[in-house]
């Protein structure tokens, strides 16, 4: 009895020791046709960014190693970025700055009405103004300037731009205003301009491949580059201490810039005299 409990063991434990469990998709992507948008919601799409599928036959490999190796860090800028951003045609995408989060939204319907959301906190505004300051020193030609309807995507644009849009495909969720933020960063904006979107960061996890839950953080953005189609480029994350540092470094080198000048047209005089 003994040897024939052993023959079967040993003709099925091979088979259980082998087999894998079943590989999990990311449903995130770059670039999307708009005949796959209704295959996919934001909710899911979301919900499988959690998660990264293990190699075949990979030992030891756990969910967080998984996780990891799909992570992907996006370039901090450096002086080349705001050159490119100068000649226009980029899209700076903004996650809203910092909140209150003892607030709750309590209604995701009624958008005017301040109560039911989480609003920017005191600190927010603070880094909201601190962004629109640096970006202003950078002299950056702002075209376009959309925000989310929820008031903190609103304040923080109004803070640091002046103006804002509201519009809905910066909060809804499903293939219709998924395949409209598509657009938006796929499309490039009008000669010489950049355009602006402050939004969640809930919206963008499942179009942008690589980004994780709070990577992006309050007040951070992205800087893409549209390449058509729905199809575009993260080319850089900045922080709002980015755009301060860009903005002294950029103020520094105009002034240099100005004093060689000065000490220039000064050689010329002396030199008729």
């Amino acid at each position: 009895m003994v040897l024939a409990i052993a023959l079967v063991a040993a003709a099925f434990l091979p088979g259980l020791a082998s087999a894998t469990p079943p590989e999990l998709s990311v449903l995130h992507e770059t670039r999307l046709s708009a005949d796959s948008l209704g295959a996919a919601s934001d909710s899911s799409a979301a919900a499988a960014d959690s998660y990264a599928a293990a190699p075949a036959g990979a030992a030891g490999a756990t969910a967080a190693d998984s996780v990891r190796a799909n992570r992907k860090e996006f370039p901090h800028p450096d002086s080349t970025l705001v050159t490119r951003l100068h000649s226009g045609g980029y899209v700076i995408v903004f996650r809203h700055s910092i909140t209150d989060w003892a607030q709750r939204d309590a209604d995701g319907e009624n958008f005017e009405d301040r109560s039911v959301q989480r609003n920017l906190s005191k600190e927010g505004e603070a880094q909201a103004a601190r962004i629109g300051k640096a970006i202003a020193g950078l002299q950056l030609p702002i075209g376009t300037v959309l925000s989310s309807p929820m008031w903190r995507c609103r304040d923080t644009a109004q803070i640091a731009f002046g103006r804002h849009q509201p519009v809905p495909e910066l909060f809804r969720r499903g293939p219709e205003y998924r395949a409209k933020r598509l657009v938006l960063l796929g499309t490039e904006p009008k000669e010489g301009k950049d355009l602006v979107l402050v939004t969640h960061q809930d919206v963008l996890i499942p179009i942008v491949k690589g980004l994780r839950r709070d990577q992006l953080k309050e007040g951070d953005a992205l800087v893409v580059k549209p390449l058509g189609e729905g199809a575009f480029q993260v080319v850089a994350q900045v922080t709002p201490e980015d755009w301060e540092r860009l903005a002294a470094d950029n103020k520094a080198a105009t002034v240099a810039k100005n004093g060689k000048a000065l000490k220039s047209t000064k050689s010329k005089k002396t030199a008729k005299k």
